[in-house]
């Protein structure tokens, strides 16, 4: 019995996530899926995981299969521990078929478990060696749960550096592992009280780093400036900060631009807008909202300063934050040396 129930908890969790893979999945899964672990998509990762503990299954009757298969589960433990912080603190999400997922590690664990400890309230030899046998045991299962957490959380990747790829929006050094995000509004007053003070330091940002300006529509007028914005992004890098200064004034003057107005303001810079098609401005307001999920900005002006491979994050909010020489101190302390 207690076999079976280690068997169908590991088949079913390999079927859900079979059906993440091809995409049969509700809405609320989406923003969880497109994660990755150790580079692999969260869904594909499942499938060759279960798989994997499947086989063990089958050649349970040799020890070290037995063992492997136990070390397995209960790293599987940790990990689903890692992915449902993510989910709720991160994500702010909860994939239904992802916590189906858990809830079937979950039973598959205790079954195994049962199966682990045999006679659980009963001796298993004497007094002092069945608890020794015991201890020994249950402070196993606990070191492979919380290395298997521990390792989740390095592998972990979320969506921002896929979206970055589809719309390359970065400015500044594109081959760095830091990442600065500049959250803004257009019509936030704290954000143009703030700007010169993060403008003197973009050049130096930009020289050791990789720069991202992040829309965050706290006033539903930034909505008009976003194709705008994501236009220039993509198609004017070089001019960039020039005309980001010229949309700032131009804020304070409309909050619905046409497209004659925004050529009228940028012609002095020699540049021409071309509007990008619907999908890419859509791409990049989802890239916007995830961004902003990610680092759990929740309001302007903010920076994130990232290093994708240390995982090292600090953020800084408000203009009390965002003065020029704590700037470049936040990203020195993120930056390599």
């Amino acid at each position: 019995m207690r076999m079976a129930l280690v068997w169908a908890g590991l088949a079913a969790a390999l079927l859900l996530s079979i059906s993440l893979a091809v995409g049969l999945c509700p809405e609320t899964c989406k923003a969880t899926y497109q994660w990755t672990i150790f580079g692999m998509p969260f869904p594909f990762f499942g499938t060759f995981f279960f798989a994997i503990c499947l086989l063990l299954f089958h050649l349970r009757d040799r020890l070290p299969a037995r063992v492997l298969l136990a070390v397995l589960i209960a790293g599987a433990w940790g990990a689903e521990a890692t992915f449902l912080y993510v989910q709720h603190s991160v994500i702010k999400n909860w994939c239904p078929i992802c916590l189906a997922v858990a809830l079937c590690v979950l039973l598959a664990g205790i079954a195994l478990a049962i199966a682990w400890f045999p006679g659980i309230g009963k001796p298993f030899g004497s007094g002092r060696t069945a608890s020794m046998r015991y201890l020994s045991r249950g402070a196993f299962f606990v070191a492979v749960m919380v290395a298997g957490s521990y390792l989740s959380f390095l592998g972990l990747g979320n969506p921002v550096a896929s979206h970055a790829e589809t719309l390359p929006l970065a400015l500044g050094k594109l081959d760095s592992d830091v990442e600065v995000y500049v959250f803004t509004d257009w019509f936030c007053p704290a954000c143009r009280k703030a700007e010169p003070e993060m403008e003197r330091a973009y050049p130096d940002i930009m020289a050791r780093a990789k720069l991202l300006f992040i829309d965050i529509p706290i006033h539903t007028e930034t909505m008009n400036f976003i194709p705008y914005n994501l236009s220039f992004l993509v198609r004017e890098k070089a001019k960039y900060l020039e005309i980001r200064k010229t949309l700032l004034r131009l804020a304070e003057r409309t909050k619905e631009p046409t497209p004659e107005e925004i050529q009228k303001a940028v012609a002095p810079l020699g540049v021409t807008y071309r509007p990008l098609n619907y999908a890419d401005v859509n791409a990049g307001v989802q890239y916007f909202q995830s961004v902003t999920q990610a680092f759990r900005v929740a309001g302007t002006p903010a920076m994130a300063v990232f290093n994708r491979k240390t995982k090292t994050t600090r953020v800084l909010n408000g203009t009390q934050d965002l003065t020029y020489p704590y700037i470049l101190m936040t990203v020195s302390g993120v930056a390599p040396p």
